[in-house]
Order: structure tokens, then C-alpha cells, then sequence
């Protein structure tokens, strides 16, 4: 686990200084899911969201080198910043285009993208970060806690009463509590340390 998390703390450095293909692999396995869930917050067409998440990564990649990380000015922050400059680029040549043959005004997603602002297009990235730290999280520590702990964690979250749990899954109550909260404190920690390294 630790050599994950010190693989983890070093990959922006290591993509920085070296541009190596495993460090780049294991930044599109991890960051890819969070461009593509605010590329789809942003109303792209659906045959058009991996060519942008393409574009997105080739230009994090041409330009990672130059970036300067600092207390103030994190990494996620930065990758957000040029996943939604790529999708306005992409929603202002669509309007080019749309004006070229008179379609603009029937292009949904150029109203949509026309009525979304800075601060919601924001609260779209900071909210979709917080589910793929949660889901990151939820991978990282699945294999440390079995399937009876897992699934009694689930269904709290469904918003089942301990008493529901227990009674669905032939448990004490007490054991519902235990596992709920066992799992509930290790995944909290999981996100905290993800927060550290990822962002």
C-alpha cells in the first residue's frame, strides 16, 4: 500500500521531469474518469465526449511540464481549468460551424453551454472531483474488508436503518453499527489521503 501511495505522490513529478508512457498510463487510469464526468456535465454530445477527453489529455500532456504547482495553485485545479477551456473551444468552433450553415440556432448544446456559467461550470468540477476521490477511495480499500462489511456500508448509504440491515442481512444490530462505522473511518481516511496526493 505504501509503495501505491508514494507511486501516487510522485506521478505529476515524474510526468513533469520524464514524460515517461507507464507514469502518463497510470495519470490517464486515474484522471480520465473525472474529464470525462465534467465533459459531461458540460452537455457534449455523447459521440463527441472521447475525442474532447482525448484532446483534453494531449494538451495536459504538452503542457504539464510548464505547470507550477503551489499551495495555492493545485494540480486538480489546474486539470479542471483546461478540461473546461477545451470543451469552450470545442463549443465555440461547433458554433462556427453551426453559423456556417445556418444551425446555430437549433444547436442545444451551444444554448446550453451559452446559459452555463463560470461558477456552476466550477461547482460541476469541484462536485464530479468528490464522487472520483470517493470512488478511487472505495477501489483502494475494497480488498481490505469483505463482502458482508461492503454491502452493509451500501445499504446505509440506500438509507437503510441499522435495525433494516440487520434484519435483511440476519445480523445484530451491533454488528451492523461496527462494520458500518469500520468501513465509514477507513474510507474517510482513504479520501483524505487521496485528497493529499491527487490534487
Amino acid at each position: 500500500m505504501s509503495d501505491q501511495y508514494n507511486t501516487r505522490q510522485t506521478l505529476i513529478q515524474r510526468i513533469k521531469a520524464n514524460h515517461d508512457e507507464r507514469s502518463w498510463e497510470e495519470f490517464v487510469r486515474i484522471y480520465r474518469p473525472y474529464i470525462y464526468a465534467i465533459i459531461r456535465n458540460m452537455n457534449v454530445a455523447t459521440d463527441d465526449v472521447d475525442d474532447l477527453v482525448q484532446q483534453v489529455c494531449i494538451k495536459v500532456w504538452k503542457n504539464i511540464s510548464g505547470m507550477e504547482l503551489t499551495a495555492s495553485h493545485r494540480f486538480r485545479s489546474w486539470l479542471s481549468s483546461v478540461t473546461i477551456n477545451c470543451a469552450r473551444d470545442f463549443f465555440r468552433k461547433s458554433a462556427r460551424d453551426a453559423a456556417r450553415v445556418e444551425k446555430a440556432t437549433d444547436d442545444e448544446s451551444l444554448h446550453h453551454m451559452r446559459s452555463v456559467d463560470v461558477p456552476e461550470i466550477e461547482e460541476i468540477a469541484q462536485r464530479e472531483w468528490e464522487i472520483h476521490l470517493t470512488n478511487l477511495a472505495m477501489e483502494n480499500i475494497e480488498s481490505l474488508f469483505t463482502e458482508q462489511s461492503i454491502e452493509v456500508f451500501m445499504l446505509s448509504l440506500e438509507g437503510l436503518s441499522a435495525k433494516e440491515i440487520a434484519a435483511k442481512m440476519e445480523l445484530s444490530e451491533n454488528t451492523v453499527y461496527y462494520q458500518k462505522n469500520r468501513f465509514k473511518r477507513r474510507l474517510v481516511q482513504e479520501i483524505a489521503h487521496l485528497r493529499e496526493e491527487l490534487e
